[in-house]
């Protein structure tokens, strides 16, 4: 394995527009903590598979394609083998839209992520592999809650990988499903919220870096909901304090490692999406506005004009294709998928496949839409936002069926499947 990292912050005299939150009107004035980007490279002698994680909330797609092609182009790596996470933090500054076209408060920033981001990446594939040791271990946490049903599902497990050279940790991997929120809409800081906190502190307990890999966390949140600063230092020492001590299992090295890349297509409410369909969607959903924020209607018109406008480039897929990507080292197993899922899908993934330990991170290789369980279908008041109107703020043709979550488990699952079919 090696390994590397790079803040990837803003200059102290840059101002840009956070992610994440809608109700920001104004433009970030300080820093809380530095943001980084982390590349894991491991390697079996013929093979190397790249893991990514930012310190941001999000990237589009096409952007995550973008900037795996050039560590692919520098590195002499297959695309397919760089995968690339984002931790979803809410408080790292946006990466597209308006304030990211040139002149705009976060070009100069954009541009230097990718950069760095792609120079770090290129420099542990590079980089001469040394032989490790990895340890296992699982804790459990109270930060996180169900963000939209206050006794809904919640999967309070954090899984711990722990990457050791010469009997020291060179690397912490943390896997969590919990929106980085802790600092709502009214903090202007930028921030890896909890995540930071926790991998300072337990980076110097135990020595090495630490970062995190966040889960299915489309529902969850932290358990008080978006505050303040300090709410933030609370959730990272909370999580730090449950793993300090935790029990790590020596992982026997049989010099496997595997990489599985499949793609599940999800389907919509209807089985042809066509303009006809999305002029007559749109006028039901303006004209419902009064049930939902102020500005609704006028997003329907806009997310109308830009799917027509698709319709007059070419065919608009009538499914949402996602990608799901499975890692098997040493027969612990890693999962990464694009979009955000519930927490119920890493919940029965793990609960499929008892004797293993997986690894479940959403936010890869770009995002993509909210993944709504069958609960939040059959129950909906409360969901509302995930399950009728997403479509129109991630420019989806159209929104999602409800037979969505039983063709998206089944392709976690076949994903899994292959993943350790050959040990």
């Amino acid at each position: 394995m090696s390994y590397s990292s790079a803040d990837i912050s803003t200059t102290e005299d840059e101002h840009t527009m956070l992610a994440g939150f809608a109700a920001r009107s104004k433009l970030h004035d300080g820093i809380h903590q530095h943001l980084y980007t982390h590349c894991l490279v491991i390697g079996d002698g013929t093979q190397k598979v790249c893991i990514i994680s930012n310190d941001l909330m999000e990237i589009s797609p096409a952007l995550a394609d973008t900037m795996r092609a050039l560590i692919s182009e520098k590195s002499g790596l297959a695309v397919d083998n760089i995968l690339m996470h984002n931790i979803h933090t809410h408080s790292a500054p946006r990466s597209g839209g308006w304030c990211n076209v040139t002149g705009g408060p976060n070009r100069a920033w954009k541009e230097r992520m990718v950069e760095t981001v792609t120079d770090n990446a290129t420099k542990a594939i590079a980089a001469e592999g040394k032989p490790f040791k990895l340890e296992i271990g699982k804790g459990t946490t109270s930060i996180n809650g169900n963000r939209c049903e206050k006794e809904g599902p919640v999967d309070h497990d954090v899984y711990v990988a722990r990457f050791l050279q010469k009997g020291k940790p060179v690397v912490s991997i943390v896997n969590l499903a919990c929106h980085p929120v802790c600092m709502g809409a009214g903090s202007l800081l930028l921030s890896s919220d909890y995540p930071g906190i926790n991998g300072r502190i337990l980076s110097e307990a135990w020595g090495g870096e630490v970062f995190q890999l966040t889960g299915a966390a489309g529902n969850m949140d932290p358990a008080q909901g978006p505050k303040k600063v300090d709410y933030a230092e609370e959730c990272g020492k909370c999580l730090a304090d449950s793993l300090v001590n935790i029990k790590f299992s020596k992982v026997p090295s049989k010099g496997l490692l595997r990489l599985v890349n499949e793609t599940v297509d999800l389907p919509y409410q209807i089985d042809e999406v066509t303009p006809e369909a999305v002029i007559a969607h749109a006028d039901s959903l303006a004209a419902s506005a009064r049930t939902v924020f102020p500005r609704f209607a006028d997003d329907v018109m806009g997310w109308k004009a830009e799917i027509l406008e698709r319709f007059e480039e070419g065919p608009v897929p009538s499914k949402l294709r996602y990608h799901l990507h499975g890692v098997d080292l040493d027969g612990v197993i890693f999962f990464f998928s694009d979009g955000e899922p519930f927490c119920e899908y890493q919940m029965e993934a793990r609960a499929a496949f008892p004797d293993r330990t997986i690894f479940f991170a959403g936010y890869t290789n770009g995002q993509n839409s909210y993944l709504p369980s069958e609960r939040a279908y059959q129950v909906r008041k409360g969901y509302e936002y995930e399950v009728e109107q997403m479509h129109v703020y991630i420019k989806a043709p159209y929104p999602l069926s409800d037979k969505m979550p039983a063709t998206y488990r089944e392709g976690v699952i076949k994903t899994i499947k292959d993943t350790i079919a050959e040990e």
